[in-house]
């Protein structure tokens, strides 16, 4: 390794997911990174000096890291991680803490925020990152990484190409995969592509990425959006081929349960980078005198569903208790997450939850409950692992045969003392609960 990088000094400014799980890597290293935080995520690394990373490629890591609310002096280099419409004020207050032969690196969606850095710190010394990766926090404090992890990056310009070389020898001794772009102009329009086909369209349906792609419905609508990301990417000097952007898009089974950067904004009340995907398209192509009907259309829904408030709220489910005696009847479910369950699912609009617990039962069992009570309300945000619902839980007796119907493989019922291992959700915490009042 060469010590003349390792005392470089190097500042993640926004260290979200992707900052935390990059700075964390560059920190475990031995680089002098500091991770500039905020909120209960800088509360919990700062109060431990720890950072966790749980990763399905690289394992888990407890990492000390130094955490930071602002940056002091100067230094080598910086990571910008910051939501695009955040880059600006970012580097406005960054713009003194630059060394004089230092270099900012935009790690960020969106194909403007290398031209606003450039703007304050010089295209000289300014260069792209694109990154396709899956991570989120949770709990503050820990970053956990789901899929890929590729970073490919490369300067803006030519003359700020002299620091590729530095960078490439910092991420390769941290573990990072990485790929120096010809041209990263090219790079992070063909990662624009993917963002504007995916993201959007998850925030606005509240849905993974793989149903969509999938969908006789949504996929022409997400191929429209793409063609206008390519007329774009066009007018700017840059040629993507429909061979390129159809693989860019093409159904992967990681996509089954994927949920993009701007759905889990949204899912934690944060406000999503409606601008910076969707805004590049819309303006390339006005400025010269064409339209961008589907990007502007899903643009304004988007603006008008979350600009000036949310109203993503937890789904609401019910689940029911079902007695035979000593047993309790469970359900082998055909859909992840696989396991044994209590019958029941989600709750129609116009239907009160009474009915809705009556008609699941049915439809799973083959059972129809005429006296039902309730058991409690169980919200713990944790409870699915696919989003946060409510459940409603009821509990009933019957002696009536259970038969699997609907999204149930099986449906048995299980003597108390006999309960299978895998059962999921909070369904044995229910049926605690429900025990404890007998």
């Amino acid at each position: 390794m060469m010590k003349s990088f390792l005392n470089k000094r190097i500042l993640v400014a926004g260290a979200g997911a992707i900052g935390s799980f990059y700075g964390g890597f560059l920190s475990k290293a031995g680089y002098n990174v500091e991770l500039l935080a905020r909120g209960e995520h800088l509360t919990a690394m700062g109060d431990s000096g720890k950072l966790a990373i749980t990763s399905y490629k690289y394992g888990d890591h407890e990492i000390d890291v130094k955490a930071v609310s602002e940056a002091t002096g100067q230094y080598d280099i910086l990571l910008i991680c910051v939501k695009s419409g955040d880059t600006a004020v970012t580097c406005g207050q960054l713009r003194n803490n630059l060394k004089q032969d230092g270099c900012v690196v935009s790690f960020q969606n969106g194909v403007e925020n290398p031209q606003t850095i450039a703007g304050f710190f010089g295209s000289h010394r300014t260069l792209a990152a694109s990154l396709f990766i899956g991570l989120s926090i949770d709990p503050p404090g820990k970053v956990n990484h789901t899929s890929s992890g590729g970073c490919t990056f490369g300067g803006w310009t030519d003359e700020s190409k002299k620091y590729e070389n530095m960078l490439k020898n910092i991420f390769d001794n941290s573990g990072i995969e990485s790929n120096i772009s010809n041209s990263i102009k090219h790079t992070v329009w063909s990662k624009l592509v993917w963002n504007v086909g995916y993201n959007p369209l998850s925030a606005l349906l509240d849905s993974t990425c793989g149903p969509m792609i999938n969908s006789e419905i949504t996929r022409p609508l997400i191929e429209n959006m793409v063609r206008e990301v390519v007329a774009a990417a066009a007018i700017h000097g840059v040629t993507i081929t429909e061979e390129e952007w159809q693989e860019k898009i093409a159904y992967r089974e990681t996509l089954k349960n994927y949920k993009t950067s701007m759905l889990q904004d949204i899912e934690k009340h944060r406000n999503p980078e409606i601008d910076g995907i969707l805004g590049p398209v819309i303006r390339t192509l006005e400025n010269n005198g064409q339209k961008a009907p589907y990007c502007e259309t899903v643009y304004r829904a988007l603006q008008f569903k979350f600009g000036s408030h949310f109203i993503h709220c937890p789904k609401l489910t019910v689940d029911m208790i079902v007695r035979k005696g000593d047993s309790i009847l469970l359900i082998e479910r055909k859909n992840e997450p696989y396991g044994w369950a209590l019958p029941g699912g989600f709750v129609d609009y116009g239907e009160t939850v009474e009915n809705a617990a009556v008609r699941e039962l049915a439809e799973e069992t083959g059972i129809y409950a005429e006296n039902i009570e309730m058991l409690g309300v169980f919200s713990d945000p944790l409870r699915d692992k696919r989003g946060h619902t409510v459940s409603v839980v009821f509990q009933t007796q019957s002696d009536q045969n259970a038969k699997a119907g609907d999204d149930a493989k099986k449906a048995v019922f299980y003597k108390l003392n006999e309960l299978p291992d895998n059962i999921v959700f909070d369904h044995l915490k229910i049926i605690n609960s429900h025990l404890s009042k007998f």
